[in-house]
């Protein structure tokens, strides 16, 4: 595995422990302080009382596993005596492929180090014992969502699904080019979280590659109950859309109205829907609310419809671009043979992995859109064709590749992939998903 600088032992303190509450419900006397760290690292505000036994508690729900990095000889009166100067969390948390099939992903979070301790290894130990702990427990791969994108690369993870934050113009943007269909209506946001809600989201996790199951924490706060800090809030809607012809609720849309300097804005918290009719018939319904200048959108997909289907297209804005979800693969033969194929054939992969997890070189070999996965060899044979390797990758690279948003022809044109033209097309064509890549989870 990787090395870890050699005073690290004798300055730090690795542990691993399970969150848990005390009698009265508030976060334990392990759990509170790591809670603390992870709230300073993040910029957050001192939790109230209810808000941390309330997301103590659905640590404890979702399984997750927590890793402090702790001083071995902290400064008297310092937070140090307590608080961890390093914090990591793991849970098992499932990811789509978008025909039905899932994988179970090593999901990490909560990821932190104290300023005053940069550059001592905190971060490599943290990620090789909770990689290694990973492979363990049977995962195939690890996922993230990163507040910055350039930490998780060397560990292995690539970026795998990207998301736009996007604007439409109310004044330019109806009537839309084509009729929608169904029906929408207003619900109140406890009805729509007493399961409906739930039922709605599983649909489109079932049918939607790349989308992330969603931890306990994340549905007060899309229900319109609670914000992201935990504490009550006021200004959420919700409204459903049913299928022509049908009592069937086929998507739901929660949102929240904004006066920002004089500009009204309508701004979706959560918008789940299980086809496109649905999605178009909600966006028409926000377009329509009165009193209100635009509509925002934080979780767009690459190929929103909304734009084709505008009469001006260019009210649509897209405001920001990034990367949502990273894939570290950590059993190559167990996460190829999980995922579907859209055409069949045969590709040999030389994996290279600077951790050690994933090294080696695999063929891959798919009949009636399933794969099957053969290691020929714990090495990476490096040289594409000459030594029957048609695409030679780190194993980064194949992180992004896995779900099929991003292409093994841009990764080769950038440098980062060897294959042959040929090679290099035939892996794009068996990876095509049946719909595009989309997360609206963030963990």
């Amino acid at each position: 595995m990787a090395p870890i600088n050699d005073d690290f032992s004798d300055r730090f303190d690795l542990r691993e422990f399970t969150p848990g509450t005390d009698a009265d419900g508030a976060p334990d006397a392990r759990t509170a302080p790591w809670m603390d760290a992870v709230g300073m690292g993040f910029h957050e505000g001192t939790l109230s009382h209810e808000s941390a036994a309330r997301m103590a508690a659905d640590f404890v729900e979702d399984g997750e596993t927590f890793l402090g990095v702790y001083l071995r000889e902290p400064f008297p009166g310092s937070v140090d005596e307590t608080w961890p100067v390093g914090t990591f969390t793991w849970l098992r948390k499932g990811l789509s492929w978008g025909d039905g099939a899932r994988v179970d992903t090593q999901a990490i979070t909560g990821v932190t180090v104290r300023p005053t301790e940069r550059r001592r290894g905190i971060l490599r130990a943290m990620m090789t014992h909770a990689l290694t702990r990973g492979v363990e427990q049977g995962y195939a791969l690890a996922s993230l969502t990163a507040s910055e994108g350039t930490i998780y690369r060397r560990f292995g993870f690539g970026s795998a699904i990207r998301e736009r934050a996007v604007s439409v113009r109310r004044n330019r943007a109806l009537p839309f080019l084509a009729p929608t269909s169904g029906t929408v209506t207003v619900v109140p946001l406890a009805w729509l979280a007493d399961g409906v809600g739930r039922g709605v989201f599983d649909r489109f996790h079932e049918r939607t590659p790349g989308s992330m199951v969603r931890n306990s924490g994340t549905w007060p706060v899309v229900f319109g109950a609670l914000t992201g800090d935990g504490e009550k809030a006021k200004d959420v809607r919700g409204a459903v859309h049913r299928a022509e012809g049908t009592d069937e609720i086929d998507g739901y849309v929660t949102w929240r109205v904004k006066d920002s300097g004089g500009e009204t804005t309508v701004e979706v918290v959560d918008l789940v829907y299980t086809d496109d009719a649905a999605y178009l018939s909600m966006w028409e319904f926000l377009l329509s609310i009165d009193l209100n200048d635009v509509v925002q959108y934080k979780r767009s997909r690459l190929d929103d419809p909304i734009v084709a289907a505008l009469a001006d297209n260019r009210a649509y804005d897209v405001d920001h671009e990034e990367d949502h979800v990273w894939l570290r693969v950590l059993d190559v033969p167990a996460t190829l043979s999980s995922r579907p194929y859209a055409v069949d054939g045969s590709v040999t992969l030389a994996v290279s992995d600077a951790m050690g997890f994933a090294t080696g070189t695999y063929r891959l070999d798919v009949v009636s859109g399933a794969g099957t996965v053969t290691r020929l060899s714990s090495d990476v044979l490096s040289e594409v064709d000459g030594a029957g390797v048609d695409v030679a990758l780190d194993v980064a690279d194949l992180g992004a590749l896995l779900i099929g948003s991003v292409s093994p022809v841009t990764l080769a044109a950038a440098g980062l992939l060897r294959a042959s033209d040929e090679a290099a097309l035939r892996l794009r064509a068996m990876l095509l998903p049946p719909r595009t890549p989309h997360g609206i989870t963030y963990f």
